[in-house]
């Protein structure tokens, strides 16, 4: 089933509410959904580069200002997807590299901000298509730079709770307002329970995209993108209708087990056989490029 730019929000948003789900995991993220995640985010980021250059070099052959609103036209669902896609991918590698602080390793963090690194060139170059790439009426430009500032106003307020807790202002856009809407949400998780604090949140992120109904150009990408990221959390997040389950039901079941285990030998041995697998698994063929070698060599 097709997504839409609203249901990639919307899953940004769910990770976010359950991140200290997979952080607070005892079990690894596989290897499978690093590589898939990773996969699909640099084939629709090469797409993206190639759809931007061809706009770019449409733009600059013609300076009629009724094709440059025809070209204008066709690059609004790119622009769109571009920024909207930001708000998942600053989410998802602000939780990953929380887990890999919260467990005391290196593993999920390399993937993620590897990507994310092809994600920021593709929003700086979408950004610059809007500033000074097509002539256009400033009402039109106006509409998607109010998207865009939307989504960087929800990925700080997402991210929040993670920059105050792990440090991970690098991925905000404005780190004291990331903080801020951290600091508010640990005052109302306090004042209640995390439940009604993080569904006013998914309300709120429905509310703000609702208009954003349209099937995004890479689909196929995104469909897999979103999968990678859904499948990273542990099976215990999800009741049998594959809805994510209450936080404080996760935790508690979870310290039963863990107390359980504890007085279990056989338990314990082979949890320590298990971790010790975990450990030997590589990802070193993902982690051979870096930097500007993310893209270079499939736009030549």
């Amino acid at each position: 089933m097709p997504l839409t730019l609203r249901q990639i929000a919307e899953t940004a948003a769910f990770a976010s509410a359950r991140s200290m789900l997979l952080i607070e995991s005892r079990a690894g993220i596989s290897d499978a959904c690093l590589h898939n995640y990773w996969k699909c985010s640099r084939g629709r980021l090469i797409d993206w580069l190639h759809a931007l250059d061809e706009l770019e070099g449409q733009a600059a052959l013609t300076g009629d200002e009724a094709e440059h609103l025809e070209l204008w036209n066709s690059a609004v669902p790119l622009l769109s997807e571009i920024f909207v896609s930001d708000l998942l991918a600053r989410v998802w590698a602000t939780v990953l590299s929380a887990a890999d602080l919260h467990r005391g390793q290196e593993r999920a963090a390399p993937i993620v901000r590897h990507t994310f690194k092809g994600q920021v060139e593709a929003r700086h170059r979408a950004s610059q298509l809007i500033l000074s790439g097509l002539k256009v009426p400033v009402t039109e430009l106006a509409r998607i730079d109010r998207l865009r500032r939307k989504c960087e106003r929800w990925s700080d307020l997402l991210i929040g709770h993670l920059v105050l807790n792990y440090q991970l202002d690098e991925f905000a856009f404005e780190s004291h307002r990331s903080l801020e809407f951290g600091q508010s949400q640990v005052r109302e998780i306090l004042r209640a329970t995390d439940e009604p604090a993080w569904e006013f949140v998914i309300a709120g992120i429905r509310l703000s995209f609702q208009d954003e109904s349209q099937i995004a150009p890479s689909d196929a990408w995104n469909r897999g993108i979103v999968r990678a990221v859904l499948s990273s959390f542990p099976a215990d997040c999800f009741e049998e209708s594959g809805t994510f389950r209450s936080i404080r039901r996760v935790r508690i079941e979870r310290s039963d087990e863990v107390s359980d285990q504890a007085v279990d030998p056989a338990s314990s041995a082979s949890r320590r056989e298990s971790e010790n697998h975990s450990r030997r698994l590589k990802f070193s063929d993902l982690r051979q490029r870096h930097g500007n070698d993310y893209t270079s060599h499939d736009r030549d």
